[in-house]
């Protein structure tokens, strides 16, 4: 699906009771970084979360989160292979959150982390788990971050996220179950909603965005239709 099995995000409703325990009267407001709070920048990078792709290095997140991450590599069922760090109990303006980051690097690289990976785990469906060894891990906190998945431990509402976030240019079923997918590609942003569990939010470059569109479109073209087609 172009998304990553851990997927799978934020009662907003939380919000506003969040920023009043931060900006009191009378004192200084603490800095307060939201999941809507997008930046693209004149290079046609991303800003979120503190966090620029394809900038912010795997160690400054890790200070930036005040949490270690759990790194490895996964063999998927095509043999590509990824590096996702994994952020379990992340803190950002006092919303909690699981954040999923996956490391820019080339395949080269990829394949000599799997080489020197010091155990595989069969995960079934052909998927495997491979620990890297501790010279990999060591080198990956100074490479920077890919892109990255935003699951907070509240629910999300539709109408609070059309609040925040805008009306999406695009919105794609997937044929199975009921996630709808908001797509914002100006904004590098994929919302992943679904009534019945906690929605996803993946955020990319914009000008890599075809990549988690493209595969939705094509999943969805073998089901459903999607509910509407991009906005000119």
């Amino acid at each position: 699906m172009g998304r990553h099995i851990f997927l799978s995000v934020l009662g907003f409703s939380i919000v506003a009771v969040v920023i009043g325990v931060f900006i009191l009267p009378g004192k200084a407001p603490r800095e307060v970084r939201l999941p809507w709070q997008i930046t693209v920048t004149e290079q046609g990078g991303l800003q979120v979360l503190g966090v620029e792709l394809g900038r912010t290095t795997l160690g400054e997140a890790e200070v930036l989160f005040r949490e270690p991450a759990e790194v490895s590599l996964f063999v998927q069922t095509d043999e590509s292979r990824v590096v996702e760090a994994y952020f379990d109990g992340v803190d950002i303006s006092g919303i909690r959150a699981k954040i999923i980051v996956v490391m820019a690097l080339t395949e080269e690289q990829k394949a000599a982390m799997y080489e020197a990976g010091i155990r595989v785990a069969n995960m079934g469906g052909g998927r495997r788990k491979v620990t890297l060894a501790d010279d990999d891990l060591m080198r990956l906190k100074r490479m920077p971050i890919g892109s990255m998945t935003y699951i907070p431990r509240a629910n999300l509402d539709e109408q609070l996220v059309k609040q925040r976030f805008g009306e999406p240019a695009e919105r794609i079923a997937e044929p199975q179950g009921k996630t709808v997918h908001w797509l914002y590609p100006e904004k590098g942003l994929d919302i992943a909603l679904n009534p019945e569990q906690n929605e996803v939010l993946q955020y990319v470059r914009p000008e890599q965005f075809e990549s988690i569109r493209g595969p939705l479109k094509q999943e969805a073209a073998a089901g459903k239709e999607p509910l509407s087609e991009p906005q000119e």
